[in-house]
């Protein structure tokens, strides 16, 4: 299953506007760290306020999570950017045969189990937020500590989603 460059560059940008409170994180801040095009950022910043994960203030472009970091989970931000339909995620060719008796039977046989790998990714991805992200980013600044050590530690004690910050 292939998955754009927006669903990653969304994430990175909900986690700059996290980390950095009291800073107004423009597109052309998240494109630099990035390594992008503003207007792509731009994108994605329409997509998560089209989807109320994000409140982009007019004239100033002020960004602010619209709602706790702690309630936007990763499937929140995959839905806004990317399609959570099970036939647009897995693509099937327009040309099947409707003669042969596997090509005009494929697309609906596969759907059923693609659907259960969708529902997987759902499952998956619902299980992380924004707010344990930016807490394993702090970790991993603050105190030096590598991120698979984090996100290890965090499954194995049931922390994952009880995440709490000190001092932040």
């Amino acid at each position: 299953m292939r998955v754009s460059t927006q669903f990653p560059i969304a994430v990175h940008a909900l986690l700059m506007i996290a980390y950095f409170p009291d800073i107004r994180v423009t597109s052309e801040m998240v494109a630099e760290s990035v390594g992008n095009n503003p207007v792509i950022i731009r994108n994605i910043y329409g997509k998560l306020k089209k989807a109320d994960i994000l409140y982009i203030q007019r004239g100033t472009g002020d960004t602010k999570l619209k709602k706790p970091a702690n309630e936007i989970t990763l499937w929140d931000v995959y839905k806004a950017v990317e399609t959570d339909d099970v036939s647009e995620v897995f693509k099937f060719p327009d040309t099947l045969s409707g003669v042969c008796p596997i090509g005009s039977s494929i697309r609906e046989l596969l759907l059923i189990h693609l659907q259960d790998a969708v529902t997987a990714l759902k499952n998956s991805l619902s299980a992380t937020t924004i707010e344990e992200l930016h807490v394993e980013i702090c970790m991993h600044i603050n105190q030096k500590i590598d991120f698979p050590s984090i996100v290890a530690w965090y499954k194995e004690h049931g922390f994952e989603n009880q995440v709490k910050t000190e001092g932040r």
